[in-house]
């Protein structure tokens, strides 16, 4: 498993972070959109964004690549997690204090 921190979206609602996962590189784009964080990813392939996820809202205990069929690209699990093990969703305040991404080569459910 592998923990990946989150961005300050409180001083920067809009952010972009590269995370490398399994030696390739992704592209995670967040935005805050008022009450929820709104998460794009991507690989940077040839110079081509290529999305695995667009516009989706990020919300706790959910598997967030679920959907995403091909291995070749990503497979496992990507949930975002509060370090408390609460099931509350993030503030703008909180997002990179009190969570982060968890992500494991294993598939599970939300």
């Amino acid at each position: 498993m592998k923990k990946l921190t989150l961005p300050d979206l409180s001083t920067k609602p809009k952010t972009s972070l590269s995370y490398s996962i399994n030696g390739k590189e992704y592209m995670f784009r967040f935005q805050w959109c008022g009450t929820f964080c709104v998460i794009d990813i991507y690989l940077i392939k040839n110079n081509v964004n290529n999305f695995l996820v667009k516009g989706r809202a990020l919300t706790s205990l959910t598997n967030i690549i679920k959907r995403l069929k091909d291995s070749d690209i990503i497979s496992g699990s990507l949930f975002l997690i509060n370090k408390y093990g609460l099931t509350t969703e993030p503030l703008q305040d909180n997002f990179h204090t009190d969570y982060y991404l968890l992500y494991s080569e294993d598939e599970y459910d939300e």
